[in-house]
């Protein structure tokens, strides 16, 4: 999600926080579970953009080499002019021989990538790599991946296909993950027996090896980079990353902003610290096979261009409004609990420091405000599993996520709760819930302030009507059972949905002096 623009008037540049899953799917991953973002601090509170349905996850291991071939020939059969040799693959499938035969070498060539990094091998990383450019980009690459502490790091790679390969990084964040995730990857390559696009003539294969001439994020058929690639991630955007490490927390950024790293590194810390043990006193006993995150991934970006890009290959529309994103990654479908439910890993959290909140004289509340946010986010967002069908009914409330993200933020700070409460003066106010009947994430940023404002107070009366174990509760069980939103308000309130929406509702009136 998002967070959204906090009271007052915004400095440039400056958007909300907004919360985004990011899921993947098998030969096209799928992708984020996109809470939307904080929004920009102008002294409203903050706001963030509706999360969309991720597609399905990708699928990995037994099965995917078919599965992948599979989507790519129909893929070329669509768009490519040579047919002949797609239509033949089509009419005579391979044979199992055939296909493992050409898997062979890059599962080798991506296992000598795993075992190098386990070892810290520089050498042995960038062997597989053409000399020139493609070499050098993944020395910074595999000098960015050892600074990051790992539970699992791996590649795994799939068919070649047209002179491209696709590759999965599958990744675990020790202390953050649930899950290994991951990110996907297309090479072109050359091999013995493969033509590479767009390969120069100066690209030498030695005899019986295979070569890497170029790595990207999966293109679309107009040669843009997808954004359900999880790329790029940082370690790809930035020539040199800097990487602090706490309990329960990775912050990253690149190395010219080292100093924002550092200074912030330990408030990010503490919001972690709060939201983790907030969320382990008033959460219910986990089901199955989802619980609360572990812990946090953060990257503090300041160029906008590049805030857009991360995670979202050739970058997503700006949103003024935003000043932050988590987020949310599907499980490698490799590393599925239940492979008939899949489940996310963890989350991924981007932030804007040149939002207010990290540039005025009351930085360290602004940036614990924007961090308890997003990792509210986080924490829940590994309660979502799916069935697979990934319909639009399954979403959840807008109010509910972005609610929970400023419950956490403003927990025991009634008086600034207030005070961003204010703003609804100066926007109509129906007695509904913010978000129904219209988009939660409006691009007005007094409405957008208003609507993340609302959304806290309304869980905030909640506690203070029936206590936090049921706040924690329904939004559990919203996460969990998103259709069941009617039911879960009644469960947690003893009230119809319209009756405590009125009852709420005389609240804001009373607390904010608003007009009807």
């Amino acid at each position: 999600m998002t967070y959204p623009p906090q009271p007052g008037a915004p400095a440039p540049g400056q958007p909300p926080y907004q919360q985004q899953p990011y899921p993947q799917a098998p030969y096209q991953q799928a992708p984020y579970q996109q809470q939307q973002p904080y929004p920009v601090q102008q002294f409203p509170p903050y706001g963030v953009p509706g999360q969309q349905p991720p597609p399905p996850p990708r699928r990995g291991g037994a099965g995917r080499t078919l599965a992948c071939l599979g989507v790519s020939l129909v893929v070329l059969l669509g768009v490519a002019v040579g047919g002949v040799v797609v239509l033949r693959a089509v009419r005579q499938p391979p044979k199992m021989d055939a296909l493992k035969s050409d898997t062979e070498p890059w599962q080798k060539l991506t296992k000598g990538l795993t075992d190098a990094l386990a070892a810290k091998d520089e050498e042995a990383f960038v062997k597989p790599f053409a000399a020139g450019a493609t070499k050098e980009k993944q020395r910074k690459v595999f000098r960015n991946l050892v600074k990051i502490p790992w539970a699992t790091a791996r590649w795994e790679s799939s068919l070649v296909i047209d002179g491209r390969l696709t590759v999965d990084f599958v990744h675990q964040v020790k202390g953050v993950d649930n899950y290994p995730i991951s990110e996907r990857y297309e090479w072109r390559v050359l091999g013995p027996d493969t033509k590479a696009t767009g390969a120069g003539p100066e690209t030498a294969v030695p005899e019986g090896a295979e070569v890497v001439t170029e790595v990207g994020g999966p293109t679309d058929n107009r040669g843009k980079t997808m954004s359900d690639g999880y790329y790029p991630s940082p370690w790809d955007a930035y020539d040199e990353l800097s990487v602090q490490v706490r309990d329960h927390l990775v912050v990253m950024s690149d190395k010219g902003q080292e100093a924002e790293l550092n200074r912030d590194a330990d408030v990010l810390a503490r919001a972690a610290k709060d939201d983790l043990d907030a969320w382990q006193k008033c959460a219910p006993a986990p089901t199955g096979k989802t619980k609360g995150a572990e812990g946090f991934f953060v990257v503090l970006e300041k160029n906008r261009d590049v805030y857009n890009k991360l995670y979202q290959g050739d970058g997503k529309p700006d949103d003024s409004l935003e000043a932050g994103v988590n987020m949310s990654v599907w499980a490698s479908s490799s590393a599925q609990p239940d492979p008939g439910r899949p489940v996310i890993g963890g989350s991924r959290i981007v932030i804007d420091t040149t939002d207010g909140r990290f540039t005025g004289k009351q930085w360290q509340e602004g940036v614990t405000n924007i961090g308890r946010h997003e990792m509210a986010h986080a924490t829940v967002a590994t309660l979502v599993s799916s069935d697979g069908t990934y319909a639009p009914t399954d979403r959840r409330q807008d109010w509910v996520a972005e609610g929970f993200g400023e419950y956490m933020a403003l927990r025991g700070k009634d008086d600034r709760a207030r005070e961003d409460l204010a703003v609804v003066k100066q926007v109509s106010f129906d007695g509904k819930l913010p978000g129904d009947g219209e988009d939660f994430y409006s691009f007005d940023a007094a409405r957008r302030s208003a609507n993340y404002a609302l959304a806290g107070d309304a869980l905030r009366y909640m506690a203070s009507k029936y206590g936090d174990a049921k706040v924690c509760g329904f939004v559990a069980a919203q996460y969990t059972r998103p259709k069941e939103y009617e039911q879960q308000i009644a469960a947690a309130t003893g009230q119809p949905l319209d009756q405590f929406q009125s009852a709420w509702a005389a609240h804001v009136r009373a607390t904010a002096s608003v007009r009807r």
